[in-house]
């Protein structure tokens, strides 16, 4: 008798969830062959509950270029003059008709408003319903999804359809074709140096063993840093519990040129609960912290890509939601991406979208281009995680032959750092020049390392970005057709600037060790344009905001790079050479230079 009540209920779920059938369903999204990683396994059980998020599209999108560069181009006569958040809330809300669209549409399909819940800027609208509902709202079929490797399962769907007469107020819903997020880009294996790099190991003549703070400030031209303004700050995005203030204590005894006091420590904001660590997505819930319009417990993250809170796992957060408690640095570094293909073109650019309002208030944001030259292959299993025809799926082996660029890197609103070393192995000078970073594995060519960069398939090649991409593409054009690398000269390419990403000191467990990867070229780029900030913030200037349109109208304010490539899918890459590259974008930076330019600035 139980058994044929489950039944019956299932039954009247479905029928009675169905949106009316008089409504014209079109495709709104599908995904781009077959889920890596991920086999389809039983359809979803129809009473199961979802948490529904379905992102409103906002106004004034199209003008975002406009805007960015208003306030950052230095030919603009506003440049510097950054938004508040108020003026970005009210610029970007969705109108009164997006909202009051979406909302009949749900009412009609039987989700009564009760049952509505907004994001404090009303961008998203969630809603909690049953797997059948949400089949019958999405006229698709849900299944279960597991994981080959660690064994999880998600909810999603193929594809999924939206009537016409609300498609254009919606720019994506979740979880509906969302099944990988974002990891960590992982260090190269660390290594000790030579001999202690405690003892031997300072001063430019081993700076090709070690890279201290001296030998980046002697390649790089900045002072001691010795001014500090309170409105300056530089702040460093983690998703896991990496800090420990012992390790940082004797990283400053050791390897700074001035002295540090022992219980100098970083303000840590912390978001979340520290259990839901190993989750894929994770930008989205530094974007709640940051900004309360965007925050998306009630809406914005993905369920089954982002964490998801109130957490109910052991040790679970399940406290009051932090939505914009976190205060905004001058400066934002990550060391994390993932790969391009494997996510959603809308959750791409919905994100992205969120980089450029930081951007509008004088935030920079930096993130590492990624450790695998043109390929892909961190989060991918694979050795060379590289592209091949849609067709076939989005991932391949070590036969795909197409290049994968990685997000959030190919977003034309943060600025991508690549990677460097000294010319000349491990007895180079400090005079001796860059080039393109290089550290090949011949017994695991998974930890083969070299510079990421290349060319997006989903944004377009930015305005400030064009005379440099078209110069590269013009003088010295890749020996690669279309079918390899997107050569339309309209998408956005990247790294954008690089610096030293190899045997750079850190301190683990109390032990000195030597580390690379463009997760640790980005903080140092980063900690640069902190101390540019600081130079204006001291001559009653603001903050710089966001870089590349200056940085591309200065290229004499970086040091070249024309040595190296970054090889990968079977192929030498790209290779380095004479002005921007996607190697090593302008190249590293110069920081008396670039201090000039931008203290001439307003």
């Amino acid at each position: 008798m139980l058994s044929s009540l489950l039944l019956a209920a299932a039954v009247c779920l479905t029928a009675c969830s169905a949106a009316p059938a008089t409504e014209n369903f079109v495709l709104h999204e599908k995904r781009d062959g077959a889920p890596h990683q991920w086999t389809k396994r039983t359809r979803a059980h129809p009473a199961e509950i979802l948490p529904v998020r379905i992102g409103l599209t906002q106004s004034n999108l199209h003008k975002a270029e406009e805007y960015i560069l208003d306030v950052s181009d230095p030919e603009s006569p506003n440049f510097g003059k950054h938004w508040s958040a108020e003026k970005i809330a009210n610029t970007f809300a969705p109108s009164k008709k997006t909202q009051d669209g979406v909302v009949d549409w749900l009412v009609k399909s039987g989700i009564d408003a009760g049952r509505h819940k907004y994001s404090t800027g009303r961008n998203w609208l969630e809603i909690n319903a049953t797997v059948a509902e949400t089949e019958g709202l999405f006229n698709t079929e849900y299944h279960y999804y597991e994981h080959d490797i660690s064994g999880g399962h998600r909810i999603a769907c193929d594809e999924y359809h939206l009537p016409q007469s609300v498609r254009e107020h919606i720019d994506f819903a979740m979880p509906t074709i969302q099944l990988e997020g974002m990891r960590p880009l992982p260090n190269l294996v660390p290594q000790k140096a030579a001999s202690s790099p405690f003892t031997g190991l300072t001063g430019l003549s081993n700076c090709a063993r070690l890279y201290t703070v001296e030998c980046l400030r002697a390649l790089y031209q900045f002072g001691p840093g010795n001014m500090s303004a309170e409105s300056n700050a530089m702040g460093i995005g983690e998703w896991a519990d990496f800090l420990y203030l012992p390790d940082l204590a004797t990283f400053f005894q050791n390897f700074t040129t001035q002295p540090i006091p022992a219980d100098t420590a970083p303000q840590l904001y912390q978001v979340g609960d520290g259990v839901n660590v190993d989750s894929v997505g994770t930008f989205n819930i530094f974007l709640d912290a940051l900004d309360e319009s965007y925050c998306s417990y009630l809406g914005g993250d993905a369920p089954y890509v982002d964490p998801a809170y109130p957490d109910p796992n052991e040790g679970g957060y399940t406290g009051p939601l932090q939505c914009g408690g976190a205060p905004l640095s001058n400066v934002f570094s990550f060391s994390y991406n993932q790969i391009e293909a494997a996510l959603p073109v809308s959750y791409q650019t919905r994100q992205c979208h969120e980089w450029m309002k930081m951007g509008l208030q004088g935030v920079s944001v930096l993130f590492a281009s990624g450790d695998s030259g043109v390929a892909n292959r961190y989060n991918s299993g694979y050795e060379n995680s590289c592209l091949t025809a849609p067709d076939v799926g989005p991932y391949v082996d070590s036969n795909g032959t197409r290049f994968s660029p990685s997000f959030p890197t190919n977003c034309p609103w943060i600025t991508a750092v690549g990677a460097t070393m000294l010319q000349g192995g491990l007895n180079a000078t400090i005079n001796a020049g860059e080039q393109a970073v290089a550290q090949p594995d011949t017994t695991n060519p998974k930890n083969d390392y070299y510079s990421g960069g290349g060319f997006s398939n989903v944004f377009e090649l930015p305005k400030y970005q064009s005379t440099a991409v078209s110069n590269f593409l013009t003088e010295y054009p890749p020996p690669y057709t279309s079918d390899i690398f997107n050569n339309s000269g309209k998408a956005r390419a990247y790294p954008d600037v690089s610096a030293i990403g190899i045997k750079l000191p850190t301190v683990w467990l109390g032990e000195g060790l030597a580390v690379g990867g463009t997760s640790a070229s980005t903080p140092i780029v980063a900690s640069i344009v902190t101390l540019l900030n600081e130079a204006r913030i001291a001559a009653g200037k603001g903050p710089i905001g966001f870089l590349n349109p200056t940085m591309y109208a200065h290229p004499e304010a970086f040091n070249d790079i024309t040595v190296g490539g970054n090889p990968g899918c079977g192929s030498d890459g790209f290779t380095s050479q004479p002005g921007w590259d996607p190697v090593t974008g302008l190249g590293t930076p110069n920081y008396a230079k670039l201090e000039e330019i931008f203290l001439k600035l307003p």
